[in-house]
């Protein structure tokens, strides 16, 4: 491939390759990203689960091959009303355990699916009789329980006796744990800055230790549902508590989780993976800054997770819709760790999910081969998670994901091929009052409209740019990033704003510099002057270009589809519809059906369609595709070495 734009992208610095790689691949080859070797030497999770017992359903799966069981030792009740679990509790008081009820849930998967292999989740909240002897319930107010040592001290005893009966009595069977606690067993917060003694003890001590006086508690929920400018960012120097008072919110999920982990990993053997809910970046309600995923970084990093759980996004689940993770995915590869994509969507005909998001069985198997798809375009573990039971009882559905099944075993690990990057920014969201409605900006809204352009996209945290080589990415979406002080622009000017790349802003880059907010800054990185309305292009000194809306709802799908063709991006097709790629796949998800054209890349070999066996086309770069209303097509690319199949 002799252009230099169109070369197979790596996301992260990586150590050199070998002359013979060199030779086997081109000169001119990019190495897969670091933490791709890592990540690929992890076991491929896909499995089933559900709240309920759905032994018939276990083991009509274990037969489809998914043998790969997730099961919760739970003691909670979940969000609506219901027990998490049907079989008894098992932590009944300190130091006291039914493991009787434990025992009874793992032998009926194992008298159904005799060669299951186990993923357990430990329910790490409070039980009912929990939150008497606490005076607190984890599950709503998950902040205040990890300021609490009594709480974290006895959790932490509870699930290290969990883990010796479940490694002394079931340890050949268990593959993994995942540690579960808060708001659904996903670590996050409910209470948008309500405070408690607990929390304004720890705010305190945090303040003390920063050398700050902000007061004897918590700034009060009145107070941060405003903000200085616009009522939607607060004023460093007038409003710095409640940033303060959101970073340390943040800190104290994460914490916790990281406690924990570092206690569970030493009791586990290495062999045998940790998991946990977060990274929630991309959330699909308002609630962004409150919600308590932003120190996900620190999370992400741990030495003592090995991958994070997030469902698809809640917001564009309907026919046509993006799917997407809730979690930045980019930042997880980084650090050589998979995620595991939730595919919690029930049929049309569920009483309970299924109703106003898919309405025929034609949309089941859309839907569910484009949850797939995107789970197998970013090397990711997934789920067929069935809630409450009932999700996959159409033998056409399950044959539909037996197919899918199949096709993930024999599809490798491959890097990305994208060429457009959208960036995550906590630290500026810290910045923000979530109240205002405006706080989709700078989350998962523009996410799913990017999606949805008919080309593939990468994600990765402000925090990863120093690490990673951008040199793959033609567009860069920076529609979070509020904050550039002095350390972030010289970052930028050396990374991201140079020759030859587009960028494109939302609301307010640059508005704040870490120590004032000043609207004037806008101008020298979106090109024009806050508030300019419209779209604006603008050719920037040094050769990039800056896109600027100051509203985000100005950035349809297809005004980024046009925004990607001034860029040079690659788009598979030229409908706006989601596209799920790496090196050695494509998936295809659409709403309308038709014939359309279908662009390469590269010249590939031979495309392949892994449901039908049927060789679609050899020695192309473009070739046809017959898609029905609705569909979702799943194509091998092969290529005339090793290294262009994604394979050693």
């Amino acid at each position: 491939m002799k252009d230099k734009s169109m070369r197979i992208r790596t996301t992260f610095i990586v150590a050199s390759l070998c002359a013979a790689g060199l030779a086997a691949c081109g000169a001119d080859r990019v190495a897969a990203p670091v933490g791709f070797e890592q990540q690929r030497q992890k076991r491929l999770w896909v499995t089933y689960r559900s709240f309920n017992r759905e032994l018939e359903r276990t083991g009509q799966f274990g037969a489809m091959g998914v043998t790969n069981r997730c099961i919760f030792a739970a003691n909670t009740i979940n969000a609506f009303g219901k027990p998490y679990c049907e079989y008894p509790p098992i932590w009944k008081g300190i130091g006291e355990y039914d493991w009787a009820a434990f025992d009874a849930q793992v032998e009926d998967v194992l008298k159904v699916s005799p060669d299951a292999r186990l993923m357990c989740m430990i329910d790490l909240n409070t039980p009912y009789w929990a939150t008497h002897r606490f005076w607190l319930d984890s599950f709503t107010d998950v902040t205040h329980a990890a300021c609490d040592a009594v709480w974290v001290s006895e959790t932490k005893r509870w699930m290290l006796d969990f883990i010796d009966y479940a490694e002394s009595r079931w340890g050949d069977r268990i593959g993994a744990y995942i540690l579960s606690g808060g708001g659904t067993s996903e670590w996050y917060e409910y209470d948008r800055g309500r405070t408690s003694a607990n929390k304004d003890a720890a705010w305190v001590k945090w303040c003390r230790a920063k050398g700050l006086d902000y007061g004897a508690s918590v700034p009060p929920r009145p107070s941060l549902a405003k903000a200085a400018f616009e009522d939607l960012v607060y004023d460093p120097a007038t409003e710095p508590e409640k940033i303060e008072y959101w970073k340390f919110h943040n800190s104290l999920p994460a914490g916790a989780l990281l406690g924990f982990a570092k206690a569970a990993r030493a009791a586990i053997p290495r062999s045998k993976e940790l998991g946990a809910f977060f990274g929630y970046f991309f959330v699909s309600d308002t609630r962004q800054t409150s919600f308590g995923h932003l120190d996900y970084e620190r999370v992400l990093a741990s030495p003592d997770i090995d991958f994070f759980v997030a469902p698809g996004n809640y917001s564009d689940r309907a026919i046509g819709g993006c799917s997407g993770s809730q979690l930045v995915d980019g930042t997880a590869l980084r650090h050589g760790k998979r995620f595991l994509h939730e595919i919690d969507y029930g049929p049309h005909d569920d009483e309970f999910w299924g109703k106003g998001c898919w309405k025929t069985l034609d949309d089941d198997l859309a839907g569910n081969t484009r949850e797939a798809a995107f789970a197998m375009a970013r090397n990711a573990n997934y789920w067929w998670f069935d809630m409450w039971g009932g999700f996959y009882r159409n033998p056409v559905v399950r044959e539909r994901i037996a197919a899918l099944k199949k096709i993930q075993d024999e599809l490798p690990d491959a890097p990305s091929v994208a060429q457009v990057l959208i960036v995550a920014d906590p630290e500026s969201i810290y910045y923000l009052n979530e109240r205002n409605p405006s706080e989709r900006a700078f989350g998962q809204a523009m996410r799913n409209a990017l999606a949805k352009t008919g080309a593939t996209y990468d994600t990765c945290s402000f925090g990863d740019l120093g690490a990673i080589d951008l040199s793959p990415y033609r567009l860069v979406i920076l529609n979070s990033t509020l904050l550039i002080t002095p350390e972030r622009e010289k970052l930028l000017k050396e990374k991201v704003l140079t020759e030859g790349r587009t960028v494109v802003w939302t609301y307010a880059p640059g508005l704040i510099d870490g120590r004032l907010l000043d609207a004037k800054r806008v101008e020298q990185f979106a090109g024009v002057p806050y508030g300019t309305p419209g779209v604006s292009v603008t050719e920037m000194p040094g050769g990039w270009r800056a896109v600027y809306a100051h509203d985000y709802t100005l950035y349809t799908r297809e005004k980024l589809a046009e925004i990607e063709t001034l860029a040079g991006v690659h788009r598979y097709v030229d409908r706006c519809l989601p596209v799920f790629a790496k090196e050695n796949f494509l998936g295809i998800h659409t709403a309308e059906g038709g014939e359309m054209d279908v662009h390469l890349p590269k010249r590939a070999a031979r495309v392949k369609d892994l449901l039908t066996g049927e060789t679609v086309a050899t020695n192309a770069v473009t070739f046809k595709a017959a898609f029905a209303s609705p569909d979702t097509r799943l194509f091998k690319l092969e290529y005339t070495s090793p290294c262009d199949n994604g394979n050693k």
